[in-house]
């Protein structure tokens, strides 16, 4: 059975007295990936504090995350920091087309072959209501692609417990994701891990429904609690860590880690039978 292993985090670098975490869960993804050599990294935005310049990501990405054994395996998504630089520019320069998309177009996907899955790169932070570009892509996109199941990315989660609470402006990619079935959807931007149970837009469970993770334990200053959030099944909000998912045809499975290498949250979630999913 073909596996791909994906490695999720977000804010991860700037000054080390506010990004206390990133070279830490940088080396962390370094030992994950001697184990699982073909791993994939998803950044999930504000990848370099604190406005996305070129100097941030020189000084700040480059030495931890930046570094080629990472940088030419990472996939990323723009956050709101990197929009403090005029139109995302040092983002996208350092990046490139391939892993982050264009100014004009900055959301894309890939094709994961080898584990029957379909990724997608959303960007929270530019125009994504029903009449925009970028949902119009995102239609055409789900519409076209050629492995059902899809995990989808973009820096500001829909639901969270923690400081930034929730965001209304993802409300219209969860519209287009929950009609075409995807398994996943991760973000940042909180700087804590949570876990979701599957769910519908309008957040009554499902068990068809989408499973959001907040990943924004990659290097930031950690943030506490704010208030009880439904379907939240796991949260930490002390821990630097990565989020490990293994994705194969039928199914997935998540770890969430640490910088000390400890399995802090875990489970495996198998994709319902295409005829009943794709009914």
């Amino acid at each position: 059975m073909a596996e791909q292993v994906v490695l999720a985090v977000g804010d991860m670098c700037g000054p080390a007295k506010k990004n206390p975490g990133a070279a830490a869960t940088a080396d962390l993804a370094r030992r994950q990936i001697a184990r699982h050599p073909d791993a994939m990294i998803i950044a999930l935005g504000d990848n370099a504090y604190n406005r996305g310049r070129p100097d941030e990501y020189r000084d700040h990405y480059t030495p931890s995350w930046g570094q080629a054994d990472l940088l030419g395996r990472t996939w990323s998504c723009p956050g709101n920091h990197d929009y403090r630089t005029a139109g995302a520019a040092a983002y996208f320069q350092y990046f490139g087309t391939e892993r982050a998309g264009t100014p004009r177009r900055s959301y894309y996907s890939v094709p994961l072959v080898d584990a029957g899955w379909h990724m997608i790169s959303l960007n929270s932070e530019v125009e994504q209501d029903a009449h925009s570009p970028q949902l119009q892509w995102l239609r055409d996109d789900l519409a076209a692609r050629r492995h059902r199941p899809v995990i989808a990315f973009w820096h500001r989660p829909r639901w969270g417990s923690g400081a930034h609470r929730d965001s209304k402006k993802p409300r219209w990619f969860w519209n287009e994701l929950y009609n075409e079935r995807a398994e996943l959807a991760l973000g940042g931007h909180a700087h804590h891990y949570e876990r979701f149970a599957p769910q519908r837009p309008d957040q009554i469970p499902d068990s068809h429904g989408i499973r959001q993770f907040i990943v924004g334990t990659g290097g930031r200053r950690l943030q506490g609690r704010s208030k009880d959030t439904p379907n939240s099944d796991y949260a930490r909000f002390d821990l630097f860590g990565i989020l490990k998912l293994t994705l194969w045809p039928d199914g997935y499975r998540w770890e969430f880690i640490d910088i000390h290498d400890r399995v802090i949250d875990r489970g495996e979630q198998p994709i319902n039978p295409r005829g009943q999913r794709w009914s």
